[in-house]
């Protein structure tokens, strides 16, 4: 890893008198976090952006992620309102996936924090 120097903190005068956020706030943060992160959730959550998927579609658009992975991944992202499974009565079975509400509105969120990364990219550890 190589040396950084950290600036020291800059706060604007909208942050007169801002304090930390509170234990349940942390709390909230975490479980959001743990929500979107884990290998490949983000990448999945990316490529549903453009509308839904069937399965074979979403493995191909990720190389490298396997059928089980994906399947756990898809599992744990719509119990937690992130992504919609809709499985269609029909022989073969056919199933499609796409981002909920929930999902969508992160989209803001995952733009802001590029724009982040892309500003301190130097300061990131690899």
């Amino acid at each position: 890893m190589k040396n950084q120097t950290i600036a020291a903190r800059v706060y604007g005068e909208d942050c007169e008198g801002c304090v930390g956020p509170e234990q349940i706030d942390v709390m909230r943060f975490q479980r959001a976090i743990r929500a979107i992160t884990g290998k490949w959730k983000i990448e999945i959550v990316c490529s549903l952006v453009n509308g839904s998927m069937r399965f074979g579609e979403l493995r191909r658009s990720l190389p490298g992620i396997t059928q089980h992975m994906l399947t756990e991944q898809l599992r744990d992202l719509a119990c937690n309102g992130i992504v919609i499974r809709t499985a269609y009565a029909e022989i073969p079975p056919r199933v499609e996936y796409a981002l909920s509400q929930a999902g969508i509105d992160l989209m803001p969120t995952f733009a802001t924090l590029r724009d982040w990364a892309l500003r301190y990219e130097n300061q990131l550890a690899e």
